[in-house]
């Protein structure tokens, strides 16, 4: 039995696969297995020379190709090179509004939401809206967060009042349409009634479409993140933390403010809007952080394929199968 080395190109490309086996950044894999690819095409079109060849020393390149490993070749590279071009186009810092990029800052600060997500999973559903004192926000059909003024919430057993409190910037109503409590609560029996006590700046955002966006796979966790924060802010006002600001007309939350020098995210991240502006790092630091050797040199990461399972349907969403 003779052993044979196959060529550099196979050599290269083996490589590369290799390498896409290693690493969990999805843009890398992408990168390593076009580059892959590339070499399998170049061997293929170079007459697949034998070690240490660079061209076939039985024919001229070109003029015979296997018509096989280019077909698949040239197919493979169209499907990770389209993945591999929009994952790049993923990286460009989005343009927002003024008023989108202070909701952006907001979630952000609160959920670590990166702008590019911000703006496809988000603001393609927000609206800015502007309500005078004595106005009734619709709560039956619409989600608010707080960006300037004050809010009157009412709490309703039924039909029957039952408590009240004065909701400033940062916070949110109504809370039951995030959909993230699936079990009976405290929600299903009681309604709201909002109220404006001032002129007021509100993000709105319609409860149909806050349901995907709160139960979508990116975003879930933020969301996650906010209602605990609100619930938090409950706490405080219940404490009297919050008595001063709450009387302050023109109070807008810190939450929404540039982001400090501090709080900027990392440049070479992806999702930072800036892993453009030095490729060669953004790679070098993706694989450094992402690189993984396999069994039994380290354990794998537990559950990545399960951030996908949706949470159980209510009652009465729930349909039996013919």
């Amino acid at each position: 039995m003779a052993f044979i080395l196959l060529s550099i190109w196979v050599q290269l490309g083996s490589f590369f696969f290799l390498l896409s086996g290693l690493i969990g950044d999805l843009l890398l894999i992408r990168l390593f297995l076009y580059l892959a690819y590339v070499m399998l095409l170049t061997n293929a079109l170079l007459g697949s020379p034998p070690w240490p060849k660079i061209l076939s020393v039985d024919q001229i390149a070109f003029s015979e190709v296997a018509m096989d490993s280019f077909v698949w070749a040239i197919l493979s590279l169209y499907v990770h090179g389209s993945s591999l071009v929009a994952l790049i186009w993923d990286e460009r810092a989005p343009k927002l509004t003024d008023d989108e990029a202070a909701l952006w800052r907001m979630m952000y600060r609160t959920g670590g939401l990166s702008a590019r997500l911000f703006q496809d999973v988000v603001a393609r559903h927000l609206h800015v809206v502007e309500v005078e004192a004595g106005d009734v926000v619709d709560t039956e059909n619409f989600f608010f967060i707080i960006y300037r003024g004050r809010i009157e919430l009412e709490v309703l057993e039924g039909k029957k009042f039952s408590h009240s409190r004065v909701l400033t910037s940062g916070e949110m109503f109504d809370l039951k349409s995030l959909g993230l409590v699936r079990t009976e609560s405290i929600f299903d029996n009681s309604s709201v009634r909002c109220t404006a006590l001032c002129p007021s700046k509100l993000f709105e955002i319609r409860k149909e479409n806050l349901v995907k966006i709160a139960q979508n796979p990116l975003s879930k966790s933020l969301f996650q993140a906010l209602l605990i924060n609100n619930l938090m802010y409950i706490v405080e006002s219940y404490r009297e933390i919050n008595h001063t600001r709450s009387e302050n007309d023109n109070y807008c939350s810190k939450i929404f403010d540039p982001l400090e020098e501090w709080e900027q995210p990392e440049s070479y991240r992806s999702g930072s809007g800036k892993a453009l502006q030095r490729p060669l790092r953004h790679i070098w630091k993706g694989v450094r952080g992402s690189f993984g050797l396999p069994w039994p040199f380290s354990r794998h990461p537990v559950g990545l394929r399960q951030t996908q399972l949706p949470p159980p349907l209510r009652r009465d969403e729930y349909q039996k199968p013919l």
